[in-house]
């Protein structure tokens, strides 16, 4: 049986989910909730866990958002949406800065390359008897 704290945090972790979700496939609120046929502030409250979501309301959630219903109780890491995955910072730098500094480096190794193509070949040196 699962007591309040549980419950609680079930329900945080669902509404969680919903949002980050939602964020990922770019929808807003408002589009969430004229799927729904409710209102943007009654929208707005499952989203922070505010009111208990029918299974019936989760359903049509999961569908909208085109996931079983399931996906929003396992535990796994939360989705974070493209966006705020490339703002998260890898030590010192964003994904962004890594990805954009990966595709420069690659460049240079290219252009490295074609230069090495393009040195004339030394002569071979005969060796001494």
């Amino acid at each position: 049986m699962l007591y309040a704290k549980e419950i609680c945090c079930v329900k945080n972790n669902v509404a969680h989910r919903i949002r980050k979700l939602r964020e990922s496939k770019d929808y807003s609120q408002q589009n969430m909730a004229d799927e729904l046929d409710i209102s943007l502030s009654a929208y707005n409250k499952i989203e922070r866990g505010v009111t208990d979501t029918s299974v019936n309301r989760l359903a049509a959630i999961a569908k909208i958002l085109d996931v079983e219903v399931v996906y929003f109780f396992q535990e796994q890491q939360p989705v974070t949406s493209k966006v705020e995955e490339s703002k998260q910072p890898i030590g010192f730098a964003t994904k962004s800065d890594i990805e954009e500094l990966t595709i420069s480096i690659n460049k240079m190794k290219q252009e490295i390359a074609a230069l090495k193509a393009n040195l004339p070949t030394p002569p071979v040196k005969k060796k001494k008897k």
